[in-house]
């Protein structure tokens, strides 16, 4: 029985070589990760919808030009990151409204919180989609992603130290805000 890595690693050689069937159920094994990358660049479900469709359908055509140099994930959140920055570009919104406690339910677990700190989780997030876009999206792929400054670094084309920078910078401004 092949392990998770292992199916993952056929599955993208199939793909790869244009097997339709392995590139959906790559898709299909990934798709939450991209609908929950868009949506939290987004911050609502229709818009989040859009760009999880066109990256999907930039996956299809540039699959085959995955080299493998870099982790698949790391390879997929940059497609994802590119994908909602290109969107971001054409659709012309560069103004985020206030973030709803829908929007935030979407984004974090607040199971049974109470509605004192679903208020306060909003805010934290709400101020979080208005730090400036590097920060934002270092933020969101650091901590609503897990993902570590060095991964972080190489999504973003960038220094591991530009990485941690920049979280600090994201910090100072949330805490100059009261949100830390």
């Amino acid at each position: 029985m092949k392990d998770g890595c292992e199916q993952e690693t056929e599955l993208l050689t199939h793909a790869r070589n244009g097997d339709s069937r392995a590139f959906r159920d790559l898709l299909d094994a990934h798709y939450m990760t991209i609908y929950r990358m868009a949506f939290r660049f987004c911050g609502n479900k229709e818009d989040a919808e859009d760009v999880t469709q066109m990256t999907c359908i930039k996956l299809a055509q540039t699959i085959a030009s995955f080299k493998g140099e870099a982790n698949f994930t790391t390879w997929l959140y940059t497609v994802v990151l590119n994908t909602a920055r290109d969107w971001k570009r054409t659709q012309g919104r560069h103004e985020r409204g206030a973030v709803g406690l829908e929007t935030v339910e979407n984004i974090v677990q607040i199971n049974n919180q109470t509605p004192e700190q679903q208020l306060e989780t909003n805010q934290k997030m709400e101020a979080v989609y208005n730090l400036p876009e590097p920060e934002r999206e270092i933020v969101w792929l650091v901590y609503g992603e897990g993902l570590s400054h060095k991964q972080v670094a190489e999504i973003m084309g960038c220094a591991e130290g530009t990485i941690s920078w920049r979280i600090s910078e994201a910090r100072k401004i949330l805490k100059e805000g009261g949100k830390l």
